[in-house]
C-alpha cells in the first residue's frame, strides 16, 4: 500500500475528537471582519451538511478547525480544498493542498521577493503596521 493510501484509509478511520487548522491564501490582506465571516460561514456551511465542524480564527492567515465526530474528516477535507480562500489544511503533522499547489516555503519566497522588489521601486510606500492577532 503507498504511503498516499495509507494516509487516507487512516483518515477514513479516525474515531473521535478531531482538531486542525487551515491556512488562507497567502498575499491577501484580510480584515479581523473577513476573517471572521469565514469561520463562520464554513461552520455554517457544514452545520447543514450535517458535519459538526466549528471553525475559529487564529490570526488573519489561520483557521482553526474542532468537531466531536472524527469520521467526518474526509467530508471536511473536501469541502476545505473547494474552497477559493484556503491554501492548506492540516491536521497533525500531515498538510493537504490542492494538485499544483506550490508548498509553503515556496509562495512565502515569492512573496517575499516580490515585496522587497516594490519596496525598492517605491521605497516611501511602506507603512508599518504590527500584527494583531484575533
Amino acid at each position: 500500500m503507498d504511503p498516499a493510501a495509507l494516509q487516507a484509509e487512516l483518515l477514513r478511520r479516525h474515531a473521535g475528537p478531531s482538531f486542525g487548522f487551515v491556512k488562507l491564501r497567502l498575499g491577501v490582506r484580510r480584515s479581523q471582519e473577513e476573517v471572521m465571516g469565514i469561520a463562520t460561514r464554513w461552520t455554517n456551511v457544514l452545520r447543514t451538511g450535517s458535519v459538526a465542524a466549528k471553525f475559529v480564527a487564529v490570526d488573519f492567515g489561520t483557521l482553526m478547525f474542532t468537531m466531536d465526530r472524527g469520521q467526518d474528516i474526509l467530508e471536511v477535507k473536501e469541502f476545505i480544498l473547494s474552497q477559493p480562500e484556503a491554501y492548506e489544511f492540516k491536521i497533525g503533522n500531515q498538510a493537504f493542498r490542492r494538485p499544483g499547489d506550490p508548498p509553503l516555503d515556496e509562495v512565502v519566497e515569492m512573496l517575499q521577493k516580490q515585496k522587497s522588489t516594490m519596496l525598492s521601486q517605491d521605497p516611501g510606500s511602506q507603512q508599518y503596521k504590527s500584527k494583531v492577532e484575533l
